[in-house]
């Protein structure tokens, strides 16, 4: 049954106090209501140096009051009951903006908040909402802050967090919230976790369902970003599954299993071809590359068996000028966004098309044109119709690039149980095909290694699989993660200073004081 898990708690990492937070609930150490004020807390005094949130919900105390009346009355609901999460901004959630970063559509609302958002409301969460994203010139819908400016990194000061999903990454990765809901093409939630020290799951496109969310259907995914492989996984069992509301969610039978010998008599297959992706040729891989095999050798002694230069034989073709992503991907966009657009009950633009868009953009000057220009966006205008006869043959062209001659001929030639990679070259074959990617963390630069500004940072390592299902590569994951601990190896350049123990500590002082004045007057 959907949302069955035997799962004890839910750890956050950053948190200052000692447990999981769902042990906190569940022992009375504190409430759901102390939970919301001590993230609140966090959110004011350190959004303002790494603008991570774009907005805060003004139910987040209100919803947490809900749940802890629930808590001593009715009883909890799930194992999330009163946990605060935050859902990237695209996603919609009752009384919030859905504006995908864009000032063209601040203001707007969809008719109905994600599936994704109300499983997790059911399941007892609670809202904090609504995480920032990168600005970029090329995309102006995902451009960004909407106040306050660019969204910082945590691993090294003004660092470039990467990814339409960097706020996000960075209020969790600073216990800013417990875990974050996001959604991902190529890249988006992969390389914030890569950059913030975080698990992330990009799931088989259509496992969660994307209605009343803006992104691509064809191959755009929603899925968890957490400190844990532990947490990733509960938030997922919660969302995974069909839904009238998006038809083109996947049937697909869902379970997981968390062991520490989940890496025992596997077999992983490392494709070294993919590090010659173009957009990472550039960089120097050589620390990460160290790590890696390092890790290699980590995952050996736990029992797994290693294929190396497992290569993809058509890695070649899919970094080709003439390769088929290039025309898929504007045309998937157009026909996806203005799907979205279509679909709002409140549009203060009047944003329908994406010539509606371009003209907004150029004219509104909050969007800063043409220094974020709409480049991408007059591409898009002129892309193929998604459904014609051209662009069915361009997608069959990029399934057999990505999944037969890729992915699934890796997978297939080994018999391998996953792929792995460091995640900075991770994406782009997956994403062809909308398989499920796991990232984990799998080490950081060396101390003492000269870094540009923006560029410093941890990285993770990224497992693929050709099947339609995730729990593989999650299994393998958590073996990976409780064996190494990396993800708890450093900390951020800034951490937060309010704690649950600070709002206990001030409700103990109320009750000293009022203790004192029953004593003195005789109350």
């Amino acid at each position: 049954m959907w949302g069955q898990l035997n799962i004890t708690h839910i750890v956050v990492v950053a948190c200052l106090v000692a447990g999981g937070v769902v042990d906190l609930l569940t022992n009375g150490t504190t409430t759901s209501e102390d939970l919301a004020k001590t993230y609140l807390a966090r959110i004011a005094k350190i959004n303002p140096s790494t603008r991570s949130f774009l907005e805060v919900s003004p139910f987040a105390l209100e919803d947490a009051r809900k749940r802890d009346n629930e808590r001593r009355g009715t009883g909890v609901r799930s194992k999330m009951h009163g946990v605060p999460i935050l859902v990237k901004e695209p996603v919609s959630i009752d009384g919030l903006n859905s504006s995908a970063g864009s000032y063209c559509l601040l203001g707007s609302r969809t008719r109905n908040e994600a599936s994704v958002v109300a499983r997790l409301r059911a399941a007892g969460a609670t809202y904090l909402n609504g995480a920032a994203h990168v600005r970029s010139a090329r995309r102006p819908l995902t451009a960004g802050v909407l106040s306050g400016g660019q969204t910082c990194g945590v691993y090294y000061r003004e660092q470039d967090p990467c990814g339409s999903s960097s706020g996000s990454g960075v209020a969790v990765a600073l216990g800013l919230a417990a875990g974050a809901v996001e959604v991902e093409t190529m890249g988006s939630i992969t390389c914030p976790a890569m950059r913030d020290n975080l698990v992330s799951i990009k799931t088989t496109s259509g496992l969660v369902p994307r209605d009343n969310v803006i992104v691509t259907r064809f191959r755009g995914p929603v899925g968890p970003m957490t400190r844990t492989v532990r947490d990733a996984a509960i938030m997922l069992n919660f969302v995974a599954g069909p839904t009238s509301e998006d038809p083109d969610t996947l049937r697909i039978p869902f379970s997981i299993s968390l062991k520490l010998g989940g890496l025992v008599n596997s077999r992983l297959a490392v494709p070294r071809n993919n590090g010659d992706d173009p957009s990472v040729a550039k960089m120097d891989l050589v620390p990460v590359m160290e790590q890696f095999d390092g890790d290699l050798n980590v995952v050996r002694g736990l029992g797994a068996r290693i294929i190396d230069d497992a290569n993809y034989s058509s890695y070649e073709e899919i970094n080709a000028a003439d390769a088929p992503q290039g025309r898929v991907g504007p045309a998937e966009y157009r026909f996806d966004i203005e799907r979205c657009f279509r679909s709002l009950a409140v549009h203060p633009y009047g944003i329908r098309t994406v010539e509606d868009l371009i003209n907004c953009t150029k004219t509104l000057p909050k969007e800063e044109y043409p220094a974020r220009d709409v480049a991408y966006w007059e591409q898009v205008v002129k892309s193929a119709d998604f459904g014609s006869p051209e662009m069915t043959k361009e997608i069959e062209r990029m399934r057999d690039l990505g999944g037969t001659r890729g992915i699934d001929a890796v997978i297939d030639t080994h018999k391998a149980d996953a792929i792995v990679f460091p995640s900075v070259c991770s994406s782009d074959v997956p994403s062809l095909v909308g398989y499920p990617v796991v990232c984990v963390p799998l080490g950081f630069i060396p101390e003492g290694t000269e870094a540009e500004r923006n560029t410093k940072r941890g990285f993770g390592g990224a497992s693929a699989w050709h099947t339609l299902f995730t729990e593989k590569l999650i299994e393998l994951a958590y073996a990976f993660e409780q064996h190494t601990q990396i993800g708890r190896q450093r900390k951020p350049v800034v951490l937060p200073v309010a704690d649950t123990c600070d709002i206990l500590q001030e409700r103990r002082v109320v009750w000293r004081v009022w203790g004192k004045l029953r004593e003195w007057f005789v109350i």
